[in-house]
C-alpha cells in the first residue's frame, strides 16, 4: 500500500505554505537496460513507481487530510546512469518531469563534504594494517 512512496516527508516554507515530497529508494545501480539484474533495478519499474507515488493521495496527520505529494525523490545506493534519466525524462510529461528529482551515491556522498559532517564509518574503506618496521612500500 505505499503506492511507489517508500518513505514520504513534508518541508513547511517561511511563508506557511506545505511541500509534500515522496522518496523511492532503491539499493543499487539504476539503468536503463531491458531487464533487471541482481543488484541493478530497471528504470521502467520506477517510471511505474514514480507515476504511481505522484498521482496518490497521502493522508498527513498533522492537518488531518489528504494531499498529493509535490515531489518525487529517486534515490539509489549506486549509480543512476545518464541513458536511465533521458528515458525517465522522455517517458514523463513535462508536468511530472519536473517534479522528479535524482540522487544517486556521490551525490548522497557529497551532501556529506558540502555540509563538513563525518562519513560514515562503513562508507570510508579502512587502511589495512602495517606492520611499522616495514617501508611503505
Amino acid at each position: 500500500m505505499e503506492y511507489g512512496k517508500d518513505l514520504w516527508m513534508k518541508f513547511t516554507l517561511p511563508t506557511q505554505h506545505v511541500i509534500y515530497f515522496g522518496i523511492q529508494a532503491k539499493k543499487g545501480k539504476l539503468d536503463a537496460s531491458g531487464v533487471s539484474g541482481a543488484t541493478n533495478a530497471n528504470i521502467a519499474e520506477i517510471h511505474n513507481q514514480a507515476n504511481m507515488m505522484l498521482g496518490h493521495e497521502i493522508f498527513d496527520p498533522d492537518v488531518g487530510r489528504r494531499v498529493l505529494v509535490d515531489h518525487a525523490f529517486i534515490v539509489a545506493g549506486g549509480e543512476i546512469t545518464k541513458a536511465a534519466k533521458n528515458w525517465l525524462g522522455n517517458k514523463l510529461d513535462a508536468t511530472k518531469r519536473s517534479q522528479i528529482m535524482f540522487m544517486d551515491r556521490d551525490d548522497i556522498l557529497n551532501l556529506f563534504v558540502i555540509t563538513n559532517l563525518p562519513l560514515p564509518s562503513e562508507a570510508v574503506s579502512q587502511p589495512l594494517p602495517t606492520d611499522e618496521d616495514d617501508p611503505p612500500f
